[in-house]
């Protein structure tokens, strides 16, 4: 009976062994993802993953890595790098194990970050799984398919576009010295550049901050940015793209809608307001490479060409020449306001 029960065990031992070896590479599924696409230098980005075993039997061993592309940093305290990551010539590297029961699931997460502008690949996932006798062991990889876009950094201040030339000149002729309440669309905080007629106290002492009304001509306004690229250094690039984020992000504050177009990798954005718009910006700006497809007297020879479309120009350049005096001599023909300059250099410094 005894030697009976051993042969049943081993027989049971070696199909529960063929099963595992033939359903090896294929019993196990793997997810990744990350919580945003779009980030800001060293903005902290979670990477999520599942391991789930899809077989009816348990997985003893399955062994779970995570190799980072360059430009990757962990951040986890240094007792939980210190126990789960390694680096090597390979790079960094996160490494688990673990034991599922039948139709069971792994999860965890990462934060990690990254500090350059541009699209970062996060790096290629190893899935080891062992058989039930510790005999034979399968590996396969794959590369993570979410990538992040960072986008350039603000800078440390924000010019005053309101005081800048006249982009804004001839706003208070749009004035009545009686508001239409037709045209009020909603309110707004004041800023300090609103006339006192136009706080509304009401509203003011229910949020109890000044409140003012807003009304549906300042949304007439618009701006339309030119911005050069033909930057010498990858530097004053870098600094050109957060110029331009640091301007529309004044803009979305003053709620003034704006276009971009450029001579090179950000090509043209249309005229626009909001989450949205601003989102499609800071991902072009990501995305963007160091380089210039023609000069900006091009560009400004095709935006004065086409200006019955526009109002206020706004030049976002490298530094100042007689070639881009050239440019703005155009522009001034054709704008209905005195065209606004602001150089990548100066404001970096």
């Amino acid at each position: 009976m005894i030697v009976l029960f051993i042969i049943l065990l081993l027989l049971t031992a070696g199909a529960l062994e063929f099963i595992s070896l033939r359903r090896l590479p294929d019993r196990l599924r793997v997810r990744t993802w990350i919580d945003m696409t779009l980030s800001e230098p060293e903005e902290i980005v979670t990477l999520h993953y599942s391991i789930s075993n899809l077989s009816f039997l348990p997985q003893l061993f399955i062994g779970f890595s995570v190799y980072f592309s360059d430009g990757i940093r962990l951040r986890e305290d240094d007792q939980w790098l210190q126990k789960y990551t390694d680096r090597s010539a390979g790079g960094l590297s996160f490494s688990r194990r673990f034991f599922l029961l039948p139709h069971q699931k792994a999860e965890g997460k990462l934060h990690f970050s990254v500090a350059s502008r541009g699209l970062h690949e996060i790096g290629t996932v190893y899935l080891e799984s062992g058989d039930y006798l510790g005999i034979k062991s399968a590996t396969r990889s794959f590369p993570i398919s979410d990538r992040l876009i960072c986008t350039a950094p603000m800078l440390p201040e924000t010019p005053d576009v309101l005081t800048l030339g006249g982009l804004f000149g001839d706003y208070p002729v749009q004035r009545t010295l009686q508001e239409d309440p037709l045209l009020m669309i909603g309110y707004r905080d004041y800023t300090g550049r609103e006339a006192m007629r136009q706080i509304s106290w009401k509203q003011t002492a229910r949020l109890s901050r000044l409140t003012v009304r807003e009304q549906d001509h300042t949304l007439d306004k618009n701006a339309v940015i030119l911005v050069d690229l033909s930057a010498d250094t990858r530097e004053n690039l870098e600094n050109m793209l957060s110029l331009l984020r640091t301007v529309c992000s004044a803009l979305e504050e003053e709620r003034v809608p704006y276009a971009v177009y450029s001579n090179g990798d950000l090509s043209e954005i249309e005229e626009g307001l909001g989450r949205a718009h601003m989102h499609a910006l800071e991902r072009r700006i990501g995305l963007a490479r160091p380089v210039a497809y023609n000069s900006f007297e091009l560009l400004a020879e095709k935006i004065a060409r086409d200006a019955h479309a526009f109002r206020n120009f706004l030049v976002l350049a490298p530094s100042t020449d007689d070639s881009l005096d050239a440019s703005l001599a155009l522009l001034e023909r054709v704008s209905a306001s005195p065209v606004s300059v602001l150089y990548g250099k100066e404001a970096a410094s």
